[in-house]
């Protein structure tokens, strides 16, 4: 006993920066779209494509994923999930057709779908049980989420520079980052304690389906995951939209670089105001967050198409990405907070 609350204890010391460190790709997002139309010739809609298929498969995988990590172990499945995010960097790095870019995709969801859950059971499994166990998480993953901010914004400044001295350099970087997280989740140590005997796979099964059953029959969680796919997907391709505009009204890449750092400040503010938002807005915060997002995206439409001057129409662009940011961040939050509410009803 006196081993496992060591064990605990020590995974909650290394968590936040575990968290600061593997949280999502640093460097990479900053110079994707660059590297990717630029050094590899892959065209933007194809680029697009490729970001689509990541939505498809992470959808795709989350049943799955839950049965692995479940089968697996918590530990097993983080260390597992940063080796793929590693491999996921090396064939972005070696890239150079549409297959290769939806391979590399495919394995960056089966990263992503594992991590999301494994992370954070992980740590759950750490704290010990008390009144203040969701405190204490959300000040360990709060504290991980800030310094990745702080690591992301300074990064991404850095990426702008790096790459035109030598556009291999920021994914170089990524790839480091990604082993230093593999080192770090080798420091977990796992502490979920098997209390019951295994069950057999038909049982495991049968209790996934009336999970399943009872979503399709509720019209309220129906609405929501088909929410959460369709927005979340509506974020995935955006993204991909938005650099390709800034390159197409000749944005220098240092400058762009910059202002991913800047609007990176969005989704941290997004993260630490997504209670306060959901409170505000309550069951209107989903409604409120796509109204935000779909004027912010008209307007920069109308920037594109009447021909703006280039400082307009990228000041109307940094406004949208920091509203979208500060949307996506919260869109997380408050589905979070009115899926619980519909479960427990």
């Amino acid at each position: 006993m006196d081993k496992m609350i060591q064990n605990k204890k020590q995974n909650m010391k290394i968590y936040s920066l575990y968290r600061a460190i593997s949280k999502d790709l640093i460097f990479y997002y900053a110079i994707e779209f660059l590297f990717l139309t630029q050094v590899k010739h892959i065209s933007s809609s194809d680029v697009v494509l490729g970001g689509a298929m990541y939505a498809v498969f992470m959808i795709i995988f989350q049943i799955p994923a839950s049965i692995v990590v479940d089968k697996i172990g918590t530990r097993k499945c983080t260390i597992i999930a940063n080796i793929f995010n590693s491999i996921f960097v090396l064939l972005i790095m070696f890239c150079d057709n549409l297959g290769t870019l939806i391979f590399a995709q495919f394995i960056s969801s089966l990263c992503f779908s594992l991590k999301d859950i494994s992370d954070s059971a992980l740590i759950q499994y750490s704290i010990p049980n008390s009144k203040k166990q969701g405190e204490i998480f959300s000040r360990l993953e709060g504290k991980g989420a800030k310094d990745y901010y702080l690591i992301n914004a300074i990064t991404y400044v850095g990426a702008g520079f790096l790459y035109v001295i030598n556009p291999y350099i920021p994914i170089i970087g990524s790839f480091c980052f990604t082993i230093l997280a593999i080192f770090l989740s080798l420091g977990f140590s796992e502490v979920e304690e098997k209390t019951t005997k295994e069950e057999p796979p038909k049982k495991y099964m049968k209790e996934l389906w009336e999970g399943v059953k009872f979503i399709s029959n509720s019209q309220r969680l129906r609405s929501l995951f088909l929410y959460s796919g369709i927005a979340w997907g509506i974020f995935c391709l955006i993204g991909s939209y938005r650099a390709s505009l800034m390159v197409d009204i000749g944005t220098p890449e240092q400058v762009i670089t910059i202002i991913a750092a800047i609007t990176s400040v969005s989704a941290s503010i997004g993260s630490k105001k997504q209670i306060q938002f959901h409170n505000h807005f309550r069951n209107k915060s989903l409604s409120t967050i796509l109204w935000i997002t779909t004027i912010s995206i008209f307007i920069i439409g109308v920037a594109g198409v009447v021909n703006s001057s280039h400082q307009i129409t990228l000041t109307i662009l940094v406004l949208r990405l920091y509203f979208d940011l500060f949307c996506k961040r919260n869109q997380w939050g408050a589905f979070y907070k009115i899926s619980r509410k519909f479960c427990r009803r």
